[in-house]
């Protein structure tokens, strides 16, 4: 079960609720045990006294009786009356005391008591009604039997007081053990209440310092300080607050290289764009004057010819050059319509068949039928694959097995469109696999490092992304995965790459893709000025320069 901040508060102030509450609720039973005590023990005082009264008020006549030829002591109807109202008054006390506690554990012997006491008081009355006959008596046997009666009535009081006395001591001794017990019992729940309090305490301490952690690593990134992490690992609100915290400082991070990769990349398309731009003309001359010479030389200077041709054939190499930097400084947005994908693919096999299996190639094509349209750019996405098979001809040109695999796929839990080209070459030394889609690196004794840039530019231009897995000496698989489409027409595939790869593009991996693509967005739309600035340096329509981290295997 997971604890939000607000449960782990509410459970600690729960715990010390509870020892509150069973601190009070023990005071509470204490103070009524004691106030129970209290009153049990008033009433057998009264008790005690009313019966104790009773049996002084006929005892001081006990000697006087059973002396013979004394007549009876002319108050001792007094005494029996007195010893009543002593009777009554007990009686009167224990009625008291059962109303105030109705409940009492004492009831019971209250009860008894109050049954003992009545029948005491009967023979009280039946006593005073022999009194008569005893003094008017003649009879010796008469009273006899009254001095008797009298006795028995002394004796019956005298026995009750004893039982009264232990009883009320027994009182104040348990009051007494009480008090002793709800003492210590005070000060251990003090200090258990102390305990939970300081618990509590404690507990809401940790469960709020990644706060003040918080707050210092959003002084860090403040600074510009991306690598640090919180370092939360709880499972509530503030350990998800903290890992999306590191997660945003992972894509202020990424956002940031990539705006600073923009402009570096803006800096160079322009200084690629103004070289091109002043050597092209130059080479048009020099390519159509060396023509020329040729013409005009004789069929007998074979050296000479040799080196106009080489003249030549460098121009032509040098103007290739300048027409690719061109090409990518100057590549349009995509203009997206409905496009076949899978058809797209195989025209382009069709393409290179012929070339493929003169150099003893084996190709493999796999495309899903029934696959959805895609927003796409035509002729870029044609131009993007064009250069990934020609990449894969040229890794397998000294390869032991020759493999080209070619698949279009559809994926339907991501809504994108996958097509990968795999080959059984070389591979990709792990020093170069970020650095293969860097404009102007290449590991080619002859290339312009410009292919692989202009297939990522392509790929993210159409809310794509390209991934690279590569195991030296075993191959290289390029997947290319287009967004079927999104509310804009645009989309950010989201994929993660398999080790020893990368991913390029919308959705990098290891990153939010929310976050990756407002970063992608704000990249892309840095992209339009510089295009304005190449527009007006070259002359030309629109351009576009790369865009997305410069990663990858090639």
């Amino acid at each position: 079960m997971r604890l939000g901040v607000f449960g782990k508060i509410g459970l600690a102030f729960g715990v010390l609720l509870l020892a509150f509450a069973g601190y009070a609720t023990f005071t509470l039973l204490s103070v009524h045990r004691a106030r129970q005590g209290v009153v049990a023990n008033e009433a057998y005082l009264e008790l005690q006294g009313a019966v104790d009264a009773a049996w002084k008020s006929l005892n001081d006549f006990a000697p006087s009786l059973g002396r013979a030829g004394d007549r009876l002591d002319p108050n001792l109807p007094l005494a029996l009356r007195t010893a009543r109202k002593h009777i009554d008054d007990s009686v009167g006390a224990i009625d008291r005391y059962l109303e105030k506690a109705p409940t009492s554990p004492s009831r019971a012997d209250f009860d008894l008591r109050r049954r003992q006491i009545a029948a005491l008081g009967r023979q009280l009355d039946a006593l005073a009604a022999e009194l008569g006959g005893a003094e008017a008596a003649v009879e010796p046997h008469a009273r006899s039997e009254f001095e008797s009666h009298f006795a028995t009535l002394v004796h019956g009081l005298n026995r009750m007081r004893q039982p009264l006395r232990g009883a009320s001591g027994q009182i104040a001794q348990r009051l007494s053990d009480d008090e002793e017990t709800a003492l210590s019992v005070a000060i251990m729940l003090g200090a258990a209440g102390l305990a939970v309090a300081l618990a509590v305490f404690l507990f809401t301490l940790r469960t709020l310092r990644p706060l003040g952690v918080l707050r210092r690593r959003a002084r860090q990134v403040a600074e510009g300080e991306y690598t640090q992490r919180t370092g939360v690992t709880s499972h509530d609100e503030i350990g998800d607050l903290a890992r999306e915290f590191d997660a945003m400082a992972d894509a202020i991070q990424e956002r940031e290289q990539r705006l600073i990769r923009s402009e570096r990349l803006a800096t160079v398309g322009r200084m690629a764009a103004q070289i091109a731009h002043e050597v092209r003309n130059p080479l048009s001359s020099i390519g159509l004057n060396a023509e020329l010479l040729g013409d005009e030389l004789s069929a007998e200077a074979d050296e000479a010819r040799r080196m106009v041709a080489s003249i030549i054939g460098e121009v032509d190499r040098l103007t290739e050059i300048t027409e690719t930097y061109l090409r990518f400084t100057r590549l349009p947005r995509p203009n997206l319509e409905g496009e076949d994908l899978g058809g797209l693919v195989a025209s382009v096999v069709a393409m290179a068949r012929g070339e493929i299996a003169q150099e003893g190639i084996t190709l493999d094509v796999d495309i899903a039928p029934e696959l959805p349209e895609l927003p796409a750019d035509e002729a870029q996405l044609r131009q993007a694959l064009i250069n990934l098979v020609r990449n894969a001809r040229e890794a397998l040109a000294s390869a032991p097995t020759k493999r080209l695999a070619i698949s279009v796929a559809h994926d339907r839990p991501s809504g994108r469109l996958l097509v990968r080209v795999s080959d059984s070459g070389g591979g990709i030394d792990q020093r170069d696999l970020g650095k293969i889609f860097d404009p102007f690196f290449s590991t080619k004794a002859q290339g312009t490092g410009l292919g692989l840039a202009l297939v990522q530019q392509i790929v993210v231009d159409h809310g794509g992304q390209i991934d690279v897995e590569s195991v030296p000496g075993r191959g290289t698989t390029f997947t290319l995965a287009f967004p079927i489409r999104t509310a804009s027409g645009h989309g950010v595939g989201a994929g993660a790459s398999a080790a020893g790869g990368v991913a390029v593009g919308g959705g990098a991996a290891a990153l939010p893709e929310r976050v990756v693509e407002g970063g992608e967005r704000q990249v892309q739309g840095g992209r339009i000025g510089r295009l304005e600035d190449e527009r007006a340096l070259e002359g030309g329509s629109g351009g576009g320069a790369l865009t997305g981290r410069g990663e990858g295997a090639a």
